[in-house]
């Protein structure tokens, strides 16, 4: 039977728009985005999510969404939130989330999303700092420890919305509202009809407070136009079509999982399906099966540690078709002469080795993924080839919170145009400049700071100026922090300015790709490099404890059982030391000066409760040597 193309929702945009500001039917704010997208998609699937453990997963056509939103927005004005104003957002990813951030959008007020598992005191300095009219919590957890946080003239003068339906154990002070999601939505349902839809694309759109690795956050200013020039640059470039499926994990507090997890996701008219247990993603997406799917490196890189130790366990038959399926898309690959993109098998043998093999590793994400991305930290190149050999087409992108966040990508340029070891082009409307006065190392001198320019950078930092003024240039581009070079066009991240040493011998260090590097090897969880102002650098690493006792035992040494005389254990820290040495800090990726030649080992994993980590998973460098202070004077 003839099944006619699948078309996109919207075409690619003219190479040679203008992107100062929206033009044609271009959607003016986050929710003007939303009822274009209701209109045109109306009784399709929306949403999908598991309302609790053990139940099925309940599905929102995009009409019903519009109307909750909607709802979500008169209730809101009801209450007192006007043009202008904050709501603050305590939320896990959920339609909840995204019926407050574009109920807000509806009126011109602008949301601020925390993360449930942040401290109380971040979320106080977060709301004292933002001052929203409103905050929706969770849950009856994250209400009482919002109780014990903020003090009794810190809330915010519109009161509380709580979801589920459990009654407070803790209330806040007294003449402060709690009000329950269902009553509030009801509410709005009716309430009398917006008479008017704000309309600014340069208006607040959303506050992202910074992970303030080190100093308190800073919130990152958004307009609407910041986040849909984003969205509109990647419109009908990558293949997304309606009624597609994602599979959404990403943190939607985190600009990266926003902006292409839930609003292009919205655009496209993707049936976005939110992962109820991030310990089972792999289990979920069989059953949502995916078109798409972004993620940060640290999700492929256990998916390539797992896949790879399947295979290095295999034997008889079963590793010769793995052997002969690695050689066969290898050659393939080589063949087509791209990086990144997917190619399909072709010849009666190819196509039997990925049948026997790659199409196994491909049905653990459902089977229908056609792309991914990555994005939020560096991609090592071994895995994004990993990734093109079982089948999907990988492309990484870089951004910041500050630049809405893409500033480029692989992949958006056509088939065939991406390149490993970069990431892409910069975006449509956005010019890269490389700044090689902030940056004095004679080895590397086509290095510098990233600059971007385009609708993409951030309005400021609220309430910041000076913080502002040291980012921007005069001429309007955001100084990234971070190291990178042009190559024909192609950018490639270097390192970040900050975080670059010095060893004794003059020579630059930037630990970034390197850590990136050493997280392939399944014995490690956690690592930074360091040894400024040293002769040498050294590690500090979180294990796997369970791995990296096996790989003990396998090399007839008997490790201790306690995981803290593990890793106290001189014998253990020696002969990890030698094995990454030797199968990891290699060249081409690590220079001979670069190579760690002392290693401390950490038997807890660093995370934000203990204040090692930021919600971003970026690690607190600062709290983690002060940690191991001790250990590091004794190298």
């Amino acid at each position: 039977m003839f099944m006619p193309p699948r078309e996109m929702a919207w075409p690619k945009q003219s190479d040679d728009r203008q992107w100062v500001k929206p033009e044609g039917d271009d959607p003016r704010t986050l929710y003007q985005m939303l009822m274009v997208s209701t209109s045109r998609f109306g009784d399709e699937p929306c949403f999908g999510f598991i309302p609790a453990p053990g139940m099925g997963r309940i599905h929102l056509t995009y009409n019903e969404f519009g109307e909750l939103t909607t709802s979500v927005a008169k209730r809101l004005r009801d209450l007192g939130v006007e043009k202008a104003d904050r709501i603050a957002l305590i939320l896990d990813n959920s339609v909840e989330w995204a019926a407050c951030a574009y109920g807000g959008s509806a009126i011109g007020a602008a949301y601020t999303a925390m993360y449930t598992h942040q401290h109380g005191k971040d979320w106080a300095f977060i709301l004292e700092d933002s001052t929203p009219k409103i905050v929706v919590v969770q849950n009856t957890e994250v209400l009482d420890k919002l109780c014990t946080s903020l003090p009794d003239d810190g809330w915010p003068p519109c009161g509380v919305i709580l979801l589920g339906d459990d009654e407070a154990n803790e209330l806040p002070p007294e003449g402060v509202t709690v009000h329950r999601w269902a009553e509030f939505v009801a509410a709005g349902r009716s309430a009398e009809d917006l008479t008017e839809i704000a309309d600014d694309p340069f208006a607040l759109s959303t506050l992202i407070y910074t992970s303030g690795t080190t100093g308190s956050p800073k919130g990152v200013m958004l307009t609407n136009w910041n986040t849909l020039s984003n969205v509109l640059c990647v419109q009908g470039v990558f293949e997304l079509y309606p009624g597609d499926k994602n599979a959404a994990f990403l943190p939607w507090a985190h600009s990266f999982g926003s902006t292409f997890d839930l609003h292009w996701m919205i655009r496209m008219g993707v049936h976005i399906n939110l992962i109820s247990d991030l310990t089972k993603i792999a289990d979920e997406c069989i059953e949502i099966k995916p078109a798409a799917l972004l993620a940060v490196p640290r999700v492929w890189n256990k998916f390539y540690d797992k896949v790879n130790s399947q295979f290095e366990s295999a034997t008889g038959l079963k590793k010769m078709f793995i052997g002969k399926a690695q050689k066969s898309a290898e050659k393939r690959i080589a063949e087509a002469g791209v990086e990144c993109d997917a190619v399909p098998p072709s010849g009666f043998f190819d196509k039997l080795w990925d049948k026997l093999v790659w199409s196994k590793v491909r049905a653990r994400f459902g089977g229908n993924i056609r792309f991914c991305m990555s994005g939020a930290a560096a991609l090592s190149p071994d895995v994004a080839g990993f990734v093109q050999k079982v089948g999907f087409s990988c492309y990484e992108g870089y951004g910041l919170t500050e630049t809405s966040p893409l500033v480029s990508a692989n992949g958006w340029m056509g088939n065939g145009k991406s390149r490993l070891r970069t990431v892409g082009m910069p975006a449509n409307g956005v010019t890269v400049k490389i700044d090689l006065d902030a940056w004095d190392d004679p080895d590397r001198a086509d290095e510098g700071e990233i600059v971007v320019y385009g609708p993409n950078v951030m309005g400021g930092y609220w309430n910041l100026p000076e913080a502002t003024a040291e980012v921007m240039t005069d001429d309007g581009g955001f100084r990234t922090g971070d190291l990178g070079k042009m190559v024909d066009g192609y950018l490639s991240i270097t390192g970040r300015v900050k975080s670059q040493f010095k060893l004794e011998n003059g020579k630059y260090v930037s630990p970034a790709p390197l850590e990136e590097n050493l997280k392939l090897s399944p014995l490690v969880e956690q690592c930074v490099l360091d040894g400024r102002n040293m002769r040498n650098t050294y590690l500090i690493v979180h294990p796997a404890i369970k791995p990296l006792c096996e790989a003990l035992t396998a090399a007839g040494i008997t490790p201790p059982k306690d995981k803290t005389d593990i890793c106290n254990s001189s014998e253990v820290k020696a002969w990890l030391l030698k094995h990454l040495s030797e199968n990891n800090m290699q060249e081409p990726t690590w220079k001979g000066y670069e190579k760690a030649r002392n290693i401390i080992l950490d038997p807890e994993e660093w995370s934000v409760d203990n204040d090692l980590m930021t919600p971003s998973l970026k690690v607190k460098l600062r709290n983690l040597l002060d940690r191991h202070d001790e250990a590091i004077k004794a190298l």
